[in-house]
């Protein structure tokens, strides 16, 4: 008993450290630990306590936004706004698991947080990423096995005073891990001749001869590094899909080559989509993919519209909701855009349409020095890792 008390009341300091994990430059080691955390959460006896346990995970997590909304909302953001978003998402994300008191009430909390909104919307560090980690490349049927898997094993530890049964946990866990360590030694390789290119321009600014330098950095540091590609992929809502930008674009590709840019395209007074066009030297460009959904409230914000295509006007970006895969080049390609990463029902799309690649697109400039970026590289890596599809990725900072 002694024993099982002093686990239970490190639970709250071993959430927050899981959360944490996801932070670190170690791909698998936030989703393995996540695992670790519903462990936590059905160890408490009381709803209060489950609920302590995973507002600890999801706001150590998540802290990286309290710095990244002032950044990108500007010096004139109250303090406040950045702090609400992050205790008020991680509030919510934790709220069902106050009811976990079973291992498979715990498996209803996953799949409702991903799939049902509003949680779904921002559903981040999100325990179903771990299927990546145990059952590379088998798809959906991954994710199933994942469910069934960690639910033996919470079995074998629930309730807590089951500790003596931990080495028989321990095992199967060992046992999954070791059979699907061959991805890591040897992981899947993109298509030859498709590149991407990071680039450290910063965000699109007022100053016409300024945007002007950047615009002039973008073309020459992509032209430095198509040699001999076929495909070249660049980072996320680079720029405004202008008529003036897209003929600067489609001039500087070279013959033979695709050139797949993240573009803001203009849709309606006060609408645009977050948005991959495809440039070729000659045709038409192609916008080809759009984000499932952008980043809520700063991004995506229905409940109210601007009235042009800056950002005094208050321009709203909109959800895709559904992003299919396209034919580029003879391979199919399916696209996952900078916050779209982060959310479990964008990636359970792609299960489901097998793509050959995957493109991450991203524009953290605003995210420098907040973990939010490492958050969304381990949990790209992991999902992909379950599709068993090479992923190339491209980010501005």
């Amino acid at each position: 008993m002694v024993r099982t008390e002093i686990a239970r009341r490190l639970s709250l300091p071993g959430a927050a450290l899981c959360g944490a994990s996801w932070m670190l430059p170690v791909h698998w080691l936030g989703p393995v630990l996540s695992l670790a955390f519903v462990g936590l959460v059905l160890s408490q006896r009381t709803r209060t306590t489950r609920y302590l346990v995973a507002v600890s995970y999801y706001a150590v997590g998540s802290v990286g936004l309290l710095r990244g909304v002032a950044v990108f909302f500007g010096a004139h953001a109250p303090v406040w706004e950045g702090a609400a978003l992050w205790l008020g998402s991680s509030a919510l994300l934790a709220a069902g698991w106050a009811f976990a008191d079973r291992p498979w009430k715990a498996i209803l909390v996953l799949l409702f947080d991903a799939l049902m909104p509003p949680l779904a919307f921002f559903d981040w560090l999100s325990p179903l990423a771990s299927a990546g980690v145990l059952f590379p490349d088998f798809g959906w049927v991954g994710l199933m096995l994942t469910l069934i898997w960690a639910m033996s094993v919470w079995y074998l530890l629930w309730p807590l005073e089951k500790l003596d049964q931990a080495w028989t946990a321990a095992g199967l866990f060992g046992a999954v891990m070791i059979a699907n360590a061959w991805p890591m030694l040897y992981p899947v390789q993109p298509p030859s001749g498709w590149r991407s290119v990071d680039l450290h321009v910063g965000p699109d600014v007022p100053n016409i001869l300024a945007n002007q330098a950047r615009h002039e950095a973008i073309l020459q540091e992509a032209l430095a590094h198509s040699q001999d590609a076929r495909v070249l992929l660049l980072p996320e809502t680079l720029e405004t899909d202008w008529a003036g930008n897209a003929w600067a674009i489609q001039r500087a590709v070279p013959c033979g080559q695709t050139w797949l840019v993240g573009l803001s395209v203009p849709r309606k007074p006060g609408l645009m989509t977050d948005s991959i066009v495809a440039f070729r030297h000659e045709g038409k460009p192609r916008v080809l993919f759009n984000s499932a959904f952008p980043v809520p409230v700063s991004m995506w914000h229905p409940w109210f519209r601007g009235t042009g295509y800056v950002r005094a006007n208050h321009v709203g970006y909109q959800a895709a909701w559904w992003t299919p895969v396209h034919r580029i080049e003879g391979i199919h390609a399916w696209a996952s855009i900078c916050y779209d990463q982060l959310l479990p029902f964008v990636w359970i799309e792609a299960l489901f349409q097998h793509p050959q690649v995957i493109l991450l697109t991203n524009n953290e400039w605003w995210a420098r020095g907040t973990g939010i970026p490492t958050v969304q590289r381990n949990t790209a890596w992991a999902w992909a890792r379950l599709i068993g599809t090479p992923a190339i990725e491209a980010e501005n900072s």
